[in-house]
């Protein structure tokens, strides 16, 4: 639907559905990465609690994201093969989430008193190291996530309907396998 014609209580539906599916899809991611930290932990014996912090990113982070693509950042090669807006687009979320990741431990820890150091060392173990990796783990993480964002827009509702309804009611040729 043109953008244009939408109603603003169609809008916010539309925006608070991509709000709900962005933030559930990086609550799962999170509390993956939560899991199998504490997993890892437990083989030494360390306790690890921090399970309901990746609804409160996924949350925060879902907002950044929604914002970002609203100002159309990492629009650049938007009439290239999928493929390049595909890892574009990873590439500077990424960037953006590890900083606002960073920002945010970065203000808790000062609030609290910590350096810089001390406050960003539950995020990869507070090396450079262990925060690229994250990032690079959230990197992977959203090439299918943009990519079906990039399909989407090429495709429209049809690509959605074809993940969501049943096949017969999509009057799609039959399939040669």
């Amino acid at each position: 639907m043109n953008e244009a014609k939408q109603s603003v209580k169609q809008r916010a539906v539309h925006e608070m559905k991509e709000y709900l599916l962005l933030s559930f899809y990086l609550f799962a991611v999170f509390s993956l990465l939560v899991v199998y930290k504490s997993v890892i932990l437990a083989e030494n014996h360390i306790e690890f609690a921090l399970h309901g912090i990746a609804l409160f990113n996924a949350l925060a982070l879902a907002k950044v994201m929604l914002l970002a693509q609203e100002l159309h950042f990492a629009d650049q090669l938007r009439d290239a093969p999928l493929i390049y807006p595909t890892l574009l687009k990873s590439f500077a979320f990424t960037i953006v989430l590890a900083c606002c990741k960073i920002a945010e431990d970065a203000a808790v820890g000062s609030f609290h008193g910590k350096s810089f150091h001390e406050s960003i060392s539950d995020l990869g173990g507070g090396t450079w190291k262990g925060i690229f990796t994250l990032t690079a783990l959230l990197f992977v993480v959203l090439i299918p996530f943009f990519g079906f964002i990039e399909l989407r827009r090429v495709f429209g509702d049809r690509l959605v309907d074809a993940f969501f309804r049943p096949r017969h009611l999509l009057n799609l040729p039959p399939s040669g396998m």
